[in-house]
């Protein structure tokens, strides 16, 4: 009877360390495209489903805003978020002329998803691609979709060039309105596609101004800009030359869209074009009133909270 009992309750104990809570924190050097590049997971509970973040820019790592989501979606998801190459720690561990282009971005956005899910033991996951990572997280949908839980699309870059020319009509129309002589003569100096990273920081400057964003309008000085362009400006204007309109006309998957009508980088009305046109197994809007582009640091307790809601309709 007592070696019955010892049996039962270690088999108890065994169940109960089966199904254990085990927390995730990692930061983590790993080669993808033959570079060593920051990967970074938290959790409370290793059993949660998984959720990359991929970062704006190019060029704009998300940790430095990211503990300002991070704190309540790290109960209900292992988040992960990636260092881009050209991008904070990924940055600093890497030669400066390793190349960088748009077929190398997408390459690694690959890799760095299928080793997350092979660390993880997850077949699937929930893909956030916010503005330049949007771009990226977008193509990965349209390719991979069987890999996905739902693919969120924050803010995104999805028809750059008309984007840009949807703004710059309506900063013109603004500064006509106010009779802003400064506004006026910068603005004219903008032509679509950028000729230069001084229209593109012109473009930036009265955005911001235009859809107050004060924010913005100090975080991004002229020499930033400048020196941006040097690593940055022909990926971005190629990037925006792509219409996702046109060649991902259908996603396979769940896709949610997340925009604010204060949004003049990812013109909203570009987004919402593309919304509406979009087939897809099921697409929702989500809609955030207190943000102008930066959504996931302007408005985190909501992101986060739509964020959640996911993992429940799934």
């Amino acid at each position: 009877m007592t070696k019955i009992i010892l049996t039962t309750l270690l088999l108890f104990l065994f169940a109960i360390g089966s199904n254990a809570q085990n927390p995730v924190k990692t930061h983590e050097g790993v080669q993808i495209g033959g570079i060593k590049q920051w990967i970074g997971a938290i959790a409370n509970d290793d059993s949660k489903p998984l959720l990359l973040f991929i970062h704006g820019g190019p060029g704009f790592s998300s940790r430095a805003y990211s503990k300002k989501f991070i704190k309540q979606l790290k109960k209900h998801f292992i988040i992960a978020q990636w260092d881009q190459r050209g991008s904070g720690i990924t940055e600093a561990w890497n030669d400066s002329n390793n190349p960088i282009s748009l077929g190398v971005m997408h390459s690694d956005t690959k890799e760095v998803i299928d080793y997350l899910l092979k660390k993880f033991k997850k077949d699937k996951l929930f893909l956030v691609g916010f503005s330049w990572g949007g771009f990226l997280g977008l193509d990965y949908a349209n390719q991979y979709p069987e890999k996905l839980h739902a693919y969120i699309s924050v803010s995104a870059m999805i028809n750059g060039d008309e984007s840009e020319r949807t703004t710059l009509a309506s900063i013109r129309e603004e500064a006509e309105l106010e009779k802003n002589s400064q506004a006026i003569t910068e603005i004219s100096q903008i032509n679509v596609p950028f000729d230069s990273w001084e229209q593109l920081y012109f473009q930036r400057k009265w955005s911001a101004y235009y859809s107050g964003d004060k924010a913005s309008q100090k975080a991004y000085p002229r020499r930033l800009f400048q020196e941006w362009s040097d690593k940055w400006m022909s990926i971005f204007l190629e990037a925006s030359s792509v219409n996702y309109n046109e060649s991902v006309p259908e996603l396979n998957c769940p896709v949610y869209f997340f925009l604010s009508k204060n949004d003049l980088v990812a013109n909203y009305h570009v987004s919402t074009q593309y919304v509406n046109n979009l087939v897809a197994p099921s697409k929702e809007v989500v809609w955030f009133s207190e943000s102008t582009h930066e959504i996931p640091s302007q408005e985190p307790k909501k992101f986060s909270q739509e964020l959640i809601k996911l993992v429940h309709t799934k």
